[in-house]
C-alpha cells in the first residue's frame, strides 16, 4: 500500500513537472489548471451528479425513519342516537352513554425489535450514497481530462497554423524570387505556376486547420460555460521529458485508484445489502403502542371527562417464514433477484479490472510510441533543414530545379508538423496514462 502511494506521488510530481503550463503576464489568458478548475466548478453535469448524491443521502434519512417511534394527537367527536338507556324502578331512566361523545388523546407507537430488518434497509441506502459519489467522481474525472485534451488540441492547432504560416511565408518569398528570375530569363513560367500551386495548397491546409481550431474552441467554450462569442486565449506550451514506465507498478496503482474499480466494489456491496434485506423480509417484529387522553362516557357520570390510557404490545411472526406459500414465495424471489444482482456486480468488477489493466497497457504502449516518434522526428527535422540548406545553395548555383527546392521546403514544413504532432501526442499521452492509473493532475 505504502509503495503504491509513493509511486502515485512520484508520478504526480513527474507529470506535473513536465506539464506544459506557461504562466504568462496576460491577464486574460487561461492556464491549464485554471481551465480545469473552471470546468469543475461550473459544469451542469457535475452539479447534476452532486444533486444525485444529495438525493441518495436524503434516502438514507428516509430509510432511518422507521427506527423512530410515531406520535400523534387524535381529536374525536361522535353524536349517537338513540342513547342506550333502561328504566329501573325507583331510579327512573338510566342512560348508559352520552349523546355527545368526546375523545382526545395522544398516542405513541413503534417497533421495538425486528431482528435488524430496518437497519439492513439503512445499510442498503448507504451503499447507494457511495455509488452516487462514485458517479460524481467519474463525471469529474472525465470532464477534467476532456478539458485537458481539448486544451492541448487547441494549442496544437494554433502551433500547426503557425508552422503553416511560416511555410506560406517561405513559399511567397520563393515565389517572388522566382518571378524575378523569370524576368531575368533564368527561370520559366512553369516554375512560377508550380510555386503558386504549392502556395495554394499550403493556404488550403491552413484553412482546414483554422476550421478544426474553431470547432475545438466551440467545445472548449461549452466546457467552460462561456458564450460562443467570448474571446478564448490559452497560455501553455508543449515540453518533452523522459518518463520511466513500469507495467506492474502502474497497474497496481490503477487497480487501487480507478473509480471504475471502486464503483464495482460498491455495486457488489449494494447487491449484498439487497440480499440482506431480502433475507430479513420475514423476520418477526415486536411493536408497542401507548395512548393517553381524556374522554367522557364513563360511569357513574357519563358526561364528565376522565383521564384514560391504553397500552398494547404486538408480536408479528409471518407464517411465510415457515411456509413460503403463504407469502407468495416473496422472500425466495427477492433472494434470487439479489443473488443475480450480486453475480452481475461481480462480473462487472471482473470486466472493470480487465478494462483498467488494458487501459494502462494501452497508455504505456502509446506513450512509448510517442517517445520513439519524438526521437525520429527530431532527426527528420534536422535532416530536412540540412536538405533545404543544400537545395537553396544548389538552386542559386543552378544545379537543381525549382521543383527540387519546393520539395525540400515542403519536406521541412511537413517534418516540423510531424514533430509537433508527435510532441502533442506525447503530452496528451502522459495525461491519458495518468487517467488510466487514476491519478489526478489538477
Amino acid at each position: 500500500m505504502k509503495s503504491r502511494f509513493l509511486l502515485s506521488m512520484v508520478l504526480t510530481v513527474l507529470f506535473t513537472s513536465v506539464t506544459a503550463i506557461c504562466q504568462t503576464d496576460q491577464g486574460d489568458s487561461l492556464t491549464l489548471n485554471q481551465a480545469v478548475q473552471m470546468v469543475l466548478s461550473t459544469s451542469p453535469s457535475i452539479q447534476r451528479a452532486a444533486e444525485q448524491v444529495a438525493v441518495s443521502e436524503a434516502g438514507v434519512k428516509v430509510s432511518k425513519s422507521p427506527l423512530y417511534p410515531d406520535a400523534g394527537v387524535s381529536l374525536n367527536y361522535t353524536r349517537i342516537g338513540p342513547i342506550p338507556a333502561f328504566s329501573f324502578p325507583g331510579f327512573g331512566n338510566i342512560e348508559l352513554a352520552p349523546a355527545n361523545n368526546y375523545d382526545e388523546h395522544i398516542g405513541f407507537s413503534g417497533t421495538v425489535y425486528d431482528f435488524d430488518r430496518r437497519q439492513k434497509s439503512v445499510d442498503l441506502a448507504k451503499t447507494e450514497v457511495r455509488s452516487s459519489k462514485d458517479r460524481l467522481e467519474l463525471v469529474r474525472r472525465d470532464l477534467a481530462y476532456s478539458t485537458i485534451r481539448t486544451f492541448y488540441t487547441i494549442l496544437f492547432l494554433e502551433r500547426s497554423i503557425q508552422v503553416q504560416n511560416d511555410e506560406i511565408s517561405t513559399l511567397n518569398e520563393h515565389l517572388l524570387m522566382t518571378k524575378k528570375k523569370v524576368a531575368a530569363g533564368t527561370a520559366t513560367d512553369f516554375d512560377v505556376l508550380t510555386t503558386q500551386v504549392r502556395v495554394a495548397a499550403a493556404e488550403n491546409e491552413k484553412i482546414n486547420l483554422g476550421n478544426s481550431l474553431s470547432n475545438t474552441e466551440i467545445v472548449m467554450r461549452r466546457l467552460l460555460g462561456l458564450p460562443q462569442d467570448a474571446p478564448l486565449k490559452l497560455a501553455g506550451e508543449f515540453r518533452e521529458s523522459p518518463v520511466t514506465l513500469n507495467l506492474d507498478s502502474l497497474t497496481g496503482v490503477a487497480l487501487e485508484n480507478r473509480v471504475e474499480v471502486k464503483a464495482a466494489n460498491d455495486q457488489i456491496a449494494t447487491a449484498r445489502a439487497r440480499y440482506d434485506v431480502a433475507s430479513a423480509v420475514d423476520n418477526p417484529s415486536l411493536h408497542v403502542a401507548l395512548a393517553y387522553g381524556f374522554k367522557n362516557g364513563y360511569e357513574p357520570n357519563i358526561d364528565a371527562w376522565r383521564g384514560n390510557f391504553a397500552a398494547a404490545a404486538q408480536l408479528q411472526i409471518p407464517i411465510s417464514g415457515v411456509v413460503p406459500f403463504f407469502g407468495g414465495y416473496r422472500k425466495q424471489s427477492m433472494e434470487e433477484e439479489a443473488n443475480a444482482g450480486l453475480k452481475a456486480a461481480e462480473s462487472y468488477k471482473t470486466d472493470a479490472v480487465q478494462e483498467v489493466t488494458a487501459d494502462v497497457q494501452k497508455g504505456i504502449v502509446d506513450l512509448r510510441s510517442s517517445m520513439d516518434k519524438l526521437q525520429t522526428t527530431d532527426i527528420t527535422v534536422q535532416q530536412a533543414e540540412s536538405a533545404l540548406s543544400l537545395a537553396r545553395i544548389r538552386y542559386d548555383a543552378g544545379t537543381v530545379t525549382n521543383l527540387d527546392l519546393l520539395d525540400a521546403e515542403t519536406a521541412l514544413a511537413q517534418a516540423r508538423l510531424m514533430r509537433l504532432q508527435a510532441l502533442y501526442k506525447f503530452v496528451v499521452g502522459r495525461y491519458e496514462l495518468q487517467q488510466a492509473i487514476g491519478v489526478e493532475s489538477w
